[in-house]
């Protein structure tokens, strides 16, 4: 495959968020609680959520534009500052008077977590003005913050559609191309009990059916994925070995990865191996992370 995704236009909706990160030590407890006093040593934040999709996506080389919204605070305008400096285009996300940007905080205690705050409203939204059609893909970024809603959003207004969800119900992406839920989100949707790649097969089969999709990737974590299509269509995909990952945003990088490499290959099994192995490198990295072009194994990419 060939890994020049710059000439790729891509439309990005999704729920913006932004990760903040809180590192110290602690060698006491509060007296005031059973709970440690962390001493904050360094603190780093970064985009988060449909924020670092589009940075994967700038990363990777495909042009991106953005829409959805943040707050007009300080999280809302860094997030916007950052994204510019990747080249990716913010003119079509709102900043919204009187809503808070959402915000996850975590705290680290001698390389631990201990603690996770999030800041939210979740609202339903829709762009002040028509979205264009004329992109190559559409990627839903969907952290059910609001943004992705059917007052406003039809899938049938694009050719090429691909979600990573996180509604409770797939009707809100009926029409997809590709849909690539977790273990425990396609549980929730198919109500179905599953325990192995059968199980899976069975619960991607009888959602791609009920809301007329392409195809699902089930995700696995450290087991891989699972991909299904329509006509009987199936194939496992056993994953890479990583020591100690750290699988925050991982599911952001896959849904860039096989965005771009379906759009080139119209191969839904080679999409998925090299979304695949590109979450193999940003697993192994800490926090909310990206994968560029350069760390790519070429003689791999080769190799799927």
């Amino acid at each position: 495959m060939n890994l020049n995704f710059n000439n790729i236009n891509v439309l990005l909706i999704g729920d913006f968020m932004m990760d903040h990160y809180i590192f110290g030590s602690s060698n006491r407890m509060s007296p005031e609680a059973p709970v440690p006093v962390v001493l904050a040593k360094k603190s780093i934040s970064a985009p988060g959520g449909a924020a670092n999709v589009a940075i994967n996506l700038s990363s990777l080389g495909a042009k991106v534009t953005c829409v959805g919204r943040v707050g007009d605070d300080i999280w809302g305008s860094q997030l916007i500052n950052v994204l510019n400096n990747h080249k990716i285009n913010t003119k079509r996300i709102e900043i919204v008077k009187n809503y808070k940007t959402t915000l996850k905080e975590r705290i680290f205690s001698n390389s631990e977590q201990i603690i996770r705050l999030d800041t939210e409203e979740v609202t339903n939204w829709k762009p002040s003005s028509k979205i264009s059609t004329k992109y190559d893909i559409v990627i839903l970024s969907d952290y059910n913050k609001g943004v992705i809603n059917d007052s406003w959003l039809k899938i049938s207004d694009y050719s090429t559609v691909i979600v990573d969800p996180k509604k409770d119900s797939f009707h809100h992406y009926r029409g997809s191309t590709i849909i690539t839920p977790n273990i425990d989100e396609l549980k929730k949707v198919s109500s179905i009990k599953i325990t192995n790649n059968k199980s899976i097969i069975k619960a991607c089969s009888f959602l791609i059916k009920q809301f007329d999709l392409n195809y699902i990737i089930a995700k696995k974590g450290n087991q891989g994925m699972v991909v299904v299509g329509k006509n009987n269509y199936s194939q496992v995909i056993s994953a890479h070995k990583v020591d100690n990952p750290d699988v925050t945003g991982a599911g952001d990088t896959v849904v860039s990865a096989i965005s771009l490499a379906y759009f080139k290959t119209k191969d839904i099994a080679l999409s998925a191996k090299f979304a695949n192995y590109l979450a193999s490198l940003v697993v192994s990295k800490s926090g909310t992370e990206k994968v560029s072009i350069d760390e790519i194994d070429e003689k791999y990419i080769l190799s799927l």
